[in-house]
């Protein structure tokens, strides 16, 4: 009985941690139902590609910033208060962005968004990483991913609802509002519920114990944790913090002290190459994409519903077997998947019919697209997806922890602002088939930096990464 409570504590805690993911997957996705509307001089702001691109991958500056400071603010504060930070920063952006009034005030309310997004996917794997036992870390930790696929589904049944209530994203709805708008605004009620739920989390026993407070860290070490010894524990995480004055300010990490340690440089090549595996194509310009090989314009709206089902249920197979196989070893199938299931979307997309309007693809090849891309897609959800954000929690050691995921998540962001922000004028100017043949070898270059950089981090203490 003990062991199930203390099992259904942890869970509970995750989940609540993970809200921050849901919150994550929505804002970056939620975008992908307005592209076509706020482009437009008539229901939007009359953007150019470049504009587009930029409006686009404005909340990913916002979360490379948001990133790099949420793990000094980690560090220098505690877990809990910088997930209640990213609930405001949400709530602010939705609220902001839906009443925008042009281009710069909606990259600003979006911009701040991002940095809610940067927070939460920095604070959620490290605050789960730190209150599960090891045996249990894969999986909880792939909680992050999984609230981020929800996210996902939950952004796009949101906009396809709006879409279909008046038959356009362009339709008047309450309050004299475009639809479009409506999709950005909704994000407030999750955002609210995040920060409700967010006060109710214990601290993390690693933080606690980094400011003194080892009979709190015992406590939550033993309900959450199951720890057997905790006194043993509490000391061995004494051994491995450190001083933390090292690792609490941009100067020190960008000393010798921090950066120089080559785990960092490893979880900054992990987590900007996953950016290149080119899944965020797929996901902020998704309904825009399938319109222009000749969905109609509902259809378009409605197959992204389906793709981030897929990747609801992707995700929980990896998490069924991310503590089986390892993270490495899914992280090297999920490259090859990748990269051969791009390869044959491209290849294709060079069948395409090139039109004033855009690509025309017959029938048989444009279901044959939509399966090839959902293949990638199913490969991405069950490795990359949830072993990334796993593998970011595990990776460094208690000293530079949030830190490490800060930096790591940083240049998450930058690969991120790079491949949004250049989709569009890739399309222009040297076509869809050739964007996604490159993406196609970004993923076997991932595979190699996993196969001989990464080390296995599954099954092992918190403790025990020391490089």
């Amino acid at each position: 009985m003990k062991s199930t409570a203390q099992l259904k504590s942890v869970i509970y805690i995750s989940i609540i941690a993970a809200l921050g993911g849901f919150l994550f997957g929505f804002d970056t996705a939620v975008i992908s139902g307005t592209i076509d509307s706020i482009k437009t001089v008539e229901y939007g702001f009359g953007l150019s590609s470049g504009e587009l691109g930029f409006a686009v991958a404005s909340v990913l500056f916002g979360s490379a910033i948001g990133a790099w400071y949420a793990g000094l603010s980690a560090m220098r504060f505690d877990r809990v208060r910088v997930m209640i930070i990213a609930s405001i920063m949400f709530f602010i952006s939705a609220l902001g962005s839906a009443l925008a009034t042009g281009l710069w005030s909606f990259v600003l309310w979006r911009f701040i968004g991002g940095i809610g997004v940067g927070i939460a996917a920095v604070i959620a794997p490290a605050y789960i990483a730190e209150v599960s036992p090891a045996h249990l870390r894969g999986r909880l930790g792939t909680l992050q991913q999984l609230a981020i696929a929800i996210g996902l589904f939950t952004s796009f049944v949101s906009n396809y609802i709006l879409t279909n209530i008046e038959g356009s994203p362009n339709s008047i709805l309450w309050f004299d509002l475009f639809a479009w708008r409506w999709m950005l605004l909704v994000e407030i009620f999750p955002a609210f519920i995040y920060g409700i739920m967010a006060l109710k989390l214990p601290e993390s026993p690693r933080f606690l114990v980094s400011k003194g407070k080892d009979e709190e860290a015992i406590e939550i070490l033993i309900k959450y944790v199951g720890e057997k010894n905790p006194k043993d524990k509490i000391l061995s995480i004494k051994n491995t913090l450190g001083n933390l004055d090292d690792v609490i300010s941009i100067k020190n990490i960008l000393s010798k002290k921090t950066i120089f340690i080559p785990i960092v440089w490893i979880g900054i090549s992990v987590a900007f190459i996953s950016q290149f595996t080119g899944i965020n194509i797929i996901l902020y310009y998704a309904s825009s994409l399938w319109n222009a090989v000749g969905f109609s314009q509902s259809l378009s709206f409605a197959v992204p519903i389906g793709t981030t089902t897929i990747g609801i249920l992707m995700t929980v197979v990896g998490m069924m077997v991310i503590d089986r196989i390892g993270r490495k070893k899914l992280l090297l199938i999920g490259s090859i998947g990748m990269a051969i299931s791009l390869w044959i979307t491209g290849l294709i997309f060079f069948n395409a019919e090139q039109t004033s309007t855009g690509l025309v693809l017959n029938t048989n090849l444009a279901w044959l697209v939509l399966i090839s891309a959902h293949v990638f897609y199913i490969f991405f959800c069950c490795t990359w997806g949830p072993a990334v954000w796993v593998v970011l929690g595990e990776l460094f050691p208690n000293r530079v922890r949030t830190t490490g995921i800060g930096i790591a998540t940083c240049a998450n962001w930058i690969g991120n602002i790079i491949v949004t922000w250049t989709f569009p004028p890739m399309l222009e100017y040297i076509g869809l088939a050739q964007t996604y043949l490159f993406y196609g070898v970004c993923c076997i270059l991932s595979f190699f930096i996993v196969k001989y950089l990464l080390p296995e981090t599954g099954n092992k203490e918190l403790e025990d990464m020391q490089y």
